[in-house]
């Protein structure tokens, strides 16, 4: 398998229980991309990915919007996201991607070295029940 391809434009809150969070973006953000809050750079937003351990450990959420270096940013870090245009596994567990920075992949897409940071679950087609999981851990 491989990363779920996001249209940024057709991501966002799926409902009023999304929890959304604003913040400052440290590296350019593409909304849809899985985010962690960078402890060397004052928390402020980038992209994250399973290869790195600080990154996967920081995870904060999905983002929301586009923004540049220094732009407001706003992730969803609970609730549910819709993902309009990109299909989901409904059931599937899906997890930060270690292919591409902010990327999101399903579980079987990790291999030996990559650092298990779970984001969520498919609750439908195009719905993904944010429930961040940071595990330290990485795939034997």
């Amino acid at each position: 398998m491989s990363d779920v391809t996001v249209v940024a434009s057709s991501v966002a809150p799926a409902n009023a229980s999304t929890t959304i969070v604003r913040a400052t973006a440290g590296a350019a953000v593409s909304a849809g991309q899985a985010v962690y809050a960078d402890p060397a750079a004052s928390f402020t937003i980038k992209p994250a990915q399973a290869i790195n351990q600080t990154q996967a450990t920081n995870v904060v959420g999905i983002a929301l919007d586009n923004a540049a270096v220094g732009q407001p940013v706003a992730y969803a870090s609970a609730g549910d996201v819709q993902f309009n245009n990109t299909p989901l596994t409904p059931a599937a567990v899906y997890v930060l991607s270690a292919a591409n920075a902010g990327g999101i992949a399903p579980t079987s897409d990790l291999v030996s070295g990559n650092y298990a940071t779970l984001l969520g679950i498919a609750a439908g087609a195009n719905v993904l029940r944010l429930g961040i999981m940071i595990t330290n851990v990485t795939k034997p």
